[in-house]
């Protein structure tokens, strides 16, 4: 029984459909106003984070899309890209991916991710979590369901999905 109980202590149980992601800290993020964030820092949107490393050629296809969908949705989405990478090697990958796009990376990047890769688990990446405004997970899915029709279709049927929920989109901003 000890063993038991000494190996669930401290463990992160994984999110499913409807389980609410707590006001965790993203340790070091990069691409942001500061160099660390909390949850309620993006409250009031819908969060994509998306699961991602350096070498992985279907993630970096993607960034452009990400990119379009942060841009066009902006006021209502709020990409975040994870990483388990560290610093060291997101750092000169984002600098040459600028350099090669001619494009300023604005997406906040969370690396050196270790709590997001536990709520949220997957055997894929990219992977891909949506979290509604109130911080609900409401989908997990792979590249191929991001698209912007999935998020316009999404963020239009939001204030329905709230009040089906009982959450108000007054309890989300307030606070």
């Amino acid at each position: 029984m000890l063993c038991f109980a000494f190996n669930s202590f401290g463990q992160i149980k994984p999110l499913y459909i409807d389980d609410s992601l707590p006001d965790i800290s993203f340790g070091k993020i990069i691409n942001y106003k500061d160099s660390s964030a909390t949850l309620a820092d993006f409250k009031g949107k819908l969060i994509l984070f998306d699961f991602w490393f350096t070498h992985c050629s279907f993630c970096i296809e993607a960034m452009p899309k990400l990119d379009s969908l942060q841009k066009l949705y902006g006021s209502e989405l709020q990409v975040i890209m994870v990483t388990k990478d560290p610093l060291k090697l997101v750092l000169p990958f984002i600098q040459k991916y600028e350099r090669l796009h001619h494009v300023k990376w604005t997406i906040p990047v969370v690396v050196n991710d270790t709590v997001l890769h536990q709520y949220f688990r997957h055997w894929y990446e990219p992977h891909y979590a949506w979290l509604a405004p109130e911080n609900r997970l409401v989908a997990q899915s792979s590249f191929f369901f991001l698209n912007k029709d999935i998020v316009k279709a999404y963020l239009k049927q939001l204030p329905e999905e709230l009040v089906r929920t009982g959450y108000t989109t007054d309890s989300i901003t307030k606070n």
